[in-house]
């Protein structure tokens, strides 16, 4: 993000109480390969110290920081007949973000490079990766422990940190956000605005410009905006609900997408899907009711799964809700992370502090478990279990709705079988004839059918006995993976 305020960002950097392995003070010295190393040196410090920017500060005395003034223009500096910024630019590997700056204060001049680190892979400059140890400039390898810190940082590209809005004031802040739907959700008394800055900074919804400022980050915006078009790192990842008449796209019955962030719209989203599901009337008491067909449990926690688990680099794309008459699609940007097999077991989330934020408003499951509810309450009401489908840039889950059990394939009944063993393994359980019977609700007449569903969900390496010894009555089951 460009410098707005240079004097302001310099008397934010002076405030330090003495270099930093991300800050550099200098005076007039500006060798175009020494800054190149410099650059490149500061840039990995700063992801190492979790820096949103690397700088590099001239005219100011090192070692007491008094503004001395320099003769450094930097648009004037060249390396040869190329200009400073063009030599950098291809000296530096991989490409990442500096911005030059030359300012007055008074008849005093300054100069100020900001280097943003990259999200890529440790930053060269010649082909040589360097890092600043103290005030001093080392090769990277020579720092076996930094090198790999570096790479497991880099690898890692944080979406959610970026910035969605830059230089804003207070007010402007919290103009945009909702401050309001953060308290009300963790259920909180809102104190005063100083107080709130200092919680949403904490919690990285919104950081220090370092000019007297603050940037409200893409986790902010993507939370708590007001207006989700008004940013645009995240004006595509608003959540549409399309409504069909019949078991495919031809007939649209409406449309409608979300304007607001996720934590203030989750819940009049998941009501309006739940109104507009499949279901059927009924009569309690003269009363007419309307009961829908699928648990609201179950769309809430899919739903959630997938606004955390979208990817968020994949543009003009956001997660999507398609409701037809016999099932329910959610969609995200963004391939599992997961095998399929291991989707409900296994907890990885792409975006972690988005996650940790829901979680801590009470709008998903603790550490990703809400696929196992969701199956849970699906097969309380004796549906089908849901579905998992994973292709390069979208990861879809397929809620179906009722279906007798005779009007299931043989693949939808080992599938049912295989999640049904999953649940029941998490909850420190094994399955057996008798708890398929009742998960498909089929009274102990149906032994033999089950008995099919279990040989054939063994003969796909679905599962496996708790015990090779078994005999077949009374067997257990556990996934083929537990052991």
């Amino acid at each position: 993000m460009a410098i707005k305020n240079p004097s302001a960002l310099l008397a934010r950097l002076l405030t330090e109480p003495a270099e930093q392995t991300w800050l550099e003070f200098k005076q007039n010295r500006c060798d175009p390969s020494e800054i190149g190393q410099c650059v490149a040196a500061c840039a990995n410090a700063a992801m190492l110290a979790d820096q949103h920017r690397a700088y590099i500060v001239f005219g100011i005395e090192n070692k007491t920081k008094r503004k001395v003034g320099t003769i450094v223009r930097l648009h004037d500096v060249r390396r040869g007949n190329e200009n400073f910024m063009n030599f950098l630019g291809h000296m530096l590997t991989p490409k990442i973000m500096v911005e030059a700056v030359d300012f007055m204060e008074g008849e005093t001049a300054f100069a100020i490079l900001a280097i943003e680190p990259s999200y890529d892979r440790p930053v060269s400059f010649a082909g040589v990766e360097y890092i600043r140890i103290g005030e001093n400039i080392k090769k990277l390898r020579e720092f076996d422990q930094h090198e790999r810190a570096l790479w497991l940082l880099t690898s890692r590209r944080k979406f959610e940190d970026a910035t969605a809005a830059a230089h804003l004031s207070e007010q402007q802040v919290f103009e945009r956000l909702d401050a309001d739907a953060y308290y009300n959700l963790a259920r909180m008394a809102r104190g005063a605005t100083s107080e709130v800055t200092r919680t949403f900074i904490q919690r990285g919804f919104i950081k220090d410009d370092m000019e007297g400022g603050y940037d409200i980050t893409n986790l902010g915006a993507i939370l708590f905006a007001k207006e989700i078009s008004t940013f645009p790192s995240v004006a595509t990842k608003s959540v549409r609900v399309v409504k069909y008449g019949g078991r495919d796209k031809q007939r649209s019955l409406g449309e409608v997408s979300g304007g607001k962030g996720y934590a203030i719209g989750f819940g009049g989203l998941i009501s309006y899907v739940v109104e507009n599901l499949p279901g059927e009337e009924s009569f309690e008491g003269g009363q007419r009711r309307w009961q829908s067909s699928y648990p609201e449990i179950a769309i809430r926690e899919v739903i959630a799964n997938a606004l955390i688990h979208q990817d968020f680099t994949i543009s003009g794309a956001g997660p999507m809700v398609e409701i037809y008459e016999d099932r329910v699609e959610v969609i995200n940007p963004g391939n599992s992370l997961i095998a399929i097999d291991r989707i409900i077991d296994e907890r990885r989330s792409r975006n972690e502090k988005l996650a940790s934020a829901m979680r801590a408003l009470g709008l998903c499951e603790e550490r990703g478990g809400g696929i196992d509810k969701a199956i849970l309450a699906m097969e309380h009401l004796r549906l089908p279990a849901p579905e998992f489908f994973a292709s390069e840039n979208s990861m879809r889950i397929v809620i179906p709705g009722p279906r007798a059990f005779s009007a299931l394939s043989k693949e939808d009944r080992v599938w049912a079988c295989f999640c049904h063993c999953v649940v029941k393994w998490l909850k420190q359980d094994y399955m057996s004839n008798a708890s398929l019977r009742a998960r498909f609700s089929l009274p102990d007449e149906e032994y033999q059918a089950v008995s099919i569903v279990i040989a054939n969900a063994r003969e796909t390496g679905r599962i496996i006995p708790a015990d090779e010894n078994q005999g077949n009555r009374n067997a257990r089951y556990v996934p083929y993976w537990a052991r």
